[in-house]
C-alpha cells in the first residue's frame, strides 16, 4: 500500500521522534530533511541541490518526510497523500529543545535534528504559526485533496498512530 506522509511543524514539537516511530509502524522509509539540508559544521547546502535531493525522495513509492523547510514544502504537499502539522505550543517546544541539550538520543542524533540552542532559533519557533502559518494555510487551499491534519498536542498526535496501526 503507497503511504506518503509529510511531518511538518515547530522544532522541538517531536516530528523526528515521531517519524521514526511512524517509519517503523508502518515499514515505510523515514527521511529526516535537516539531514540534507545541511553540511558539514552547519552550513545551509545550496537550495538547488536541497530541491533535487527532495524530488528524489518524493518519486519514492511510500515515504515519511520530516521537516519544515518552507522553501521546499510545496514539493511535499504536491506528492503527499497526508500532512501532519505539530503546531504545539512555543513554550512546550522550547523546553523540548532546552531538554534535548541534557538528553542524548543515539536515534534521533541520526535525524540531523537541531540540538544547539541559541536566540536564533527560540525566535524562530515563537514567530513560526505567525510567519509560516500562512504560507502553510495556502498549500493546504492549494492542495484539498491532501489530508491534513493539524496536532496541537501530543494526545492527538499519539491517537493517529494508534489508528494508522490498525489499518
Amino acid at each position: 500500500m503507497k503511504k506518503r506522509i509529510a511531518i511538518i511543524g515547530l522544532p522541538g514539537s517531536g516530528k523526528s521522534t515521531f517519524a521514526l516511530e511512524l517509519g517503523k509502524e508502518l515499514n515505510i522509509p523515514v527521511h529526516h530533511l535537516d539531514r540534507h539540508m545541511f553540511e558539514k559544521g552547519g552550513k545551509k547546502k545550496d537550495r538547488q541541490e536541497l530541491l533535487a535531493i527532495q524530488q528524489a525522495i518524493v518519486e519514492e513509492e511510500s515515504w515519511i518526510v520530516e521537516g519544515c523547510s518552507l522553501s521546499t514544502l510545496e514539493t511535499r504537499f504536491a506528492q503527499a497523500d497526508t500532512v501532519l502539522y505539530f503546531c504545539f505550543p512555543r513554550y512546550f517546544c522550547i523546553f523540548r529543545i532546552f531538554k534535548r541539550q541534557f538528553n542524548y538520543n543515539e536515534a534521533l542524533s541520526k535525524t540531523g535534528c537541531i540540538r544547539k540552542v541559541n536566540w536564533k532559533l527560540i525566535k524562530y519557533i515563537w514567530v513560526f504559526e505567525r510567519e509560516k502559518g500562512p504560507a502553510i494555510e495556502a498549500l493546504r487551499k492549494r492542495y484539498p485533496e491532501v489530508d491534513f491534519r493539524l496536532f496541537k498536542n501530543t494526545g492527538v498526535a499519539s491517537q493517529f498512530m494508534h489508528d494508522e496501526a490498525k489499518l
